[in-house]
């Protein structure tokens, strides 16, 4: 069953995936107005703002939960990032704001939150498991790792079952604080919660006990 629920206004359409969304709130402390949680029936109203004002809150979803769409060109309004990031949120998932396929198929939107803790039972994608699973890390990058990247380009995520998530492609790694650490071309990142190498892979799955499902 598609848990991808529509709220049609004059010109836009908002999509909302309730499997993708971890309840940051970034949406309705933006915009109250049109998203607002408390309120009783449909909590998205399209029409209560700009429709240039919903497509950006949309595009900024951290999780790719919300998506605006033109009704005169049925097309999505956000856009792929002039540069991609991934980066490691503090006691939580690891965000992803690119152009890029998951397995080989193509992501909805240009946004995703992949699981750090180990718990989730949505793999690869984070369902805030975190937050019961005990998982603790400030989102820092202790050891840098760096390569020579290619100036632009699609990033190929993959899953390794019962390992690290595969990221293939140029992206900036960007720390907690916001701050860019190191540019790469690909890098095996941790989704076991048990490396000492955060948010890096250091084979710490192979004696954690990690099973991954995905």
């Amino acid at each position: 069953m598609s848990r991808i629920h529509r709220y049609e206004g004059e010109t836009i359409i908002v999509e909302f995936d309730l499997s993708r969304c971890i309840h940051t709130g970034d949406c309705s402390r933006d915009l109250p107005d049109v998203f607002n949680t408390k309120r009783s029936g449909r909590w998205v109203k399209p029409d209560a703002a700009p429709a240039v004002d919903v497509a950006r809150i949309c595009a900024q979803c951290p999780t790719g939960a919300l998506r605006c769409i033109s009704k005169s060109t049925s097309q999505p309004m956000d856009v792929a990032p002039d540069c991609n990031t991934v980066q490691p949120m503090p006691d939580g998932p690891l965000y992803v704001h690119a152009n890029m396929t998951v397995n080989g198929k193509s992501e909805r939107g240009y946004r995703a939150a992949f699981c750090r803790c180990g718990a989730s039972r949505l793999m690869p994608y984070c369902d805030n498991s975190h937050r019961e699973s005990g998982f603790h890390d400030a989102g820092n990058v202790a050891v840098p790792l760096s390569f020579r990247a290619a100036e632009d380009g699609k990033l190929a995520i993959k899953t390794i079952p019962d390992g690290p998530l595969m990221i293939q492609g140029p992206f900036v790694l960007v720390d907690a604080a916001g701050d860019e650490v190191c540019v790469n071309s690909g890098a095996a990142m941790c989704r076991c919660g048990a490396s000492n190498m955060k948010p890096y892979c250091d084979g710490s799955h192979t004696s954690s006990g990690f099973q991954s499902g995905k």
